[in-house]
C-alpha cells in the first residue's frame, strides 16, 4: 500500500529542505543493504526507525550543544511505504517544540532510488523527544529557545 504525498518542497540552502512552510535539516543519509532487509524484501521497519532515532539525537545534540541527552519518547511514527535495496535515505529535523529540559523534533525520512527516479518519496514521518541530563542521568536544563517565525 503505498501513499503518495504532494507536499510542496523548496530547497532553502544545500542542508536545508522546505516541506509545508516547516524549514528541515538534513542530518544524514544511509544506503540500503541487503542486511538491511526483511522477508518481504523492504526494510526493516524497527531499523529505520533506530536510524531516524541515532539522526534525531545527532541534531538534538548540536542544537543543545551536548552529548547529554537521552530519547524519552518516540510518538506517531508513520510507515508511508516501503523502503528497498538500493534505496538512499535521506533524514531530516526540526525542532518542533522545546520545554525546560525536553525538546521535541519531527524527523522526516525521504527515500530515492538513484539509478531509477529523481522523485524523493517520504517513507516515515515520527516526532522524538528528547532529554537533557546531567551527569547523574537526572533532567537537566537546557538554554535553547525556539525562535518564532
Amino acid at each position: 500500500m503505498s501513499t503518495h504525498n504532494h507536499n510542496q518542497i523548496k530547497h532553502v540552502n544545500p542542508s536545508e529542505t522546505e516541506i509545508n512552510n516547516n524549514v528541515y535539516q538534513r542530518v544524514t543519509s544511509h544506503l540500503v543493504l541487503s542486511a538491511h532487509l526483511n522477508a518481504a524484501s523492504n526494510l526493516f521497519g524497527g531499523l529505520l526507525v533506530q536510524w531516524a532515532d541515532e539522526c534525531a539525537g545527532i541534531f538534538v545534540m548540536e542544537v543543545l550543544k551536548t552529548h547529554h541527552v537521552v530519547t524519552k519518547k518516540i510518538s506517531e511514527v508513520l510507515f508511508n511505504e516501503p523502503a528497498k535495496l538500493g534505496d538512499v535515505l535521506e533524514f531530516l529535523c526540526r525542532v518542533k517544540a522545546v520545554g525546560m529540559t525536553s525538546i521535541t523534533v519531527e524527523c522526516v525520512t525521504r527515500a530515492k532510488q538513484i539509478d531509477r527516479e529523481d522523485r524523493l518519496r517520504t517513507i516515515l514521518n515520527c516526532d522524538f523527544v528528547f532529554v537533557k541530563i546531567d551527569k547523574f542521568g537526572r533532567p537537566a536544563h537546557h538554554q535553547f529557545v525556539l525562535e518564532e517565525s
